[in-house]
């Protein structure tokens, strides 16, 4: 009854919200919680603050509707971003990051089955439910495949998204706070600066996303244009880096989407699968804590370690480490094998519970 009032409560308190301008308003209500963010200096203020602004409306009933027809346009933009940070250098780097990658399966690994464990066990979710509550994926992806073997697609979305918002929230704390990793100042690009590679740019994104569709590369919106836009830099075709503003305007969108996933639920339903995500993501920083402790000890960058094997989403972690001027040519394959492990892991594994169940 206490958490049906508290809602009812803000859910008056806010009966100004203007049903017929919905798309505006929710647009207009995410670029000002960002713009609070910013001036209150928050970490990732462009991603965290849409994200709590939308999600707190959202939660108490508002229609918050944030468009999903430009999310894909701006995930082919974040792709060529993340690969426009990739040179010629990186030839030279393959077996410093080739060591690193074979680190990423067993962590994928423990951190699938320990959540696993810990759903099933201890919250008692069904098994379906916990099997995809536990493998550390794209959002969409483990929602999608869940439901199609009878998970719950709420608490699905629940624990990943809760689990995607607490590692962009510690990340961004452990970044500014915690000394050695490297951050002294935050970079303040021109909002501007290249606005004449525009085009190339938004020529280089949509062809990216139109052959990994093709190809049927997992991921295809961002790993598409990511791996086009990294072979351009590399072999020194093109440059193809966005204006600042459009890595900004990126953010907002995914934050607002991200904090959307809150519609109309109740402190008592997210009580239990958001403590699900808090606790599943507390498990994954011990394998965290063990390949940082190894990887730094043998020369690694702290920094580029923390980010690389955080297990976010792979738009936000590659957001957050563009936000605070991260090895883009470090960071990025280490979340394109997680992802590509996972999907391909996930398709498996759907097709054996179908047969089974």
């Amino acid at each position: 009854m206490m958490f049906k009032s508290t809602n009812l409560y803000f859910e008056n308190f806010f009966d100004w919200w203007p049903q017929k301008w919905a798309y505006i308003f929710s647009l207009l209500l995410a670029v000002i919680s960002s713009l609070i963010a910013y001036y209150l200096g928050l970490p990732l203020p462009w991603m965290l603050g849409p994200l709590i602004g939308c999600g707190f409306f959202a939660a108490i009933g508002k229609p918050v509707k944030i468009g999903k027809k430009p999310r894909p346009i701006c995930r082919a933009l974040l792709g060529c971003t993340i690969g426009a940070n990739f040179g010629p250098e990186i030839l030279n780097r393959f077996s410093e990051i080739g060591v690193s990658l074979l680190f990423i399966p067993g962590f994928v690994l423990i951190i699938g089955l320990t959540t696993f464990l810990y759903l099933s066990k201890i919250m008692k979710m069904d098994r379906s439910t916990s099997i995809y509550g536990s493998i550390p994926g794209g959002l969409n992806e483990m929602v999608i495949l869940g439901q199609e073997i009878g998970a719950d697609p709420r608490t699905l979305v629940l624990i990943h998204a809760t689990r995607i918002v607490v590692v962009v929230f510690l990340a961004s704390l452990v970044i500014l706070f915690v000394p050695n990793l490297g951050v002294e100042d935050l970079p303040e690009p021109d909002l501007f600066y290249n606005w004449k590679q525009t085009p190339i740019v938004i020529l280089v994104s949509l062809i990216g996303w139109f052959l990994a569709v093709k190809l049927k590369i997992p991921g295809p919106t961002i790993i598409g244009p990511m791996i086009l836009s990294a072979a351009a830099h590399i072999f020194q075709i093109v440059d193809a880096m966005p204006m600042y503003i459009i890595v900004i305007s990126v953010q907002i969108l995914l934050g607002s989407a991200l904090g959307c996933l809150f519609k109309n639920i109740t402190l008592k339903e997210m009580s239990g699968p958001i403590l699900a995500g808090l606790v599943t993501t507390l498990i994954a920083v011990i394998p965290l804590i063990i390949i940082y402790y190894f990887l730094s000890n043998i020369g690694y960058d702290p920094l580029s370690i923390l980010l690389a094997f955080s297990p976010g989403g792979q738009s936000e972690m590659n957001i957050l480490a563009l936000s605070v001027g991260a090895d883009m040519s470090f960071i990025s394959p280490h979340h394109m094998l997680r992802v590509f492990l996972v999907i391909i892991f996930a398709g498996i594994l759907h097709k054996i519970i179908k047969r089974l169940f």
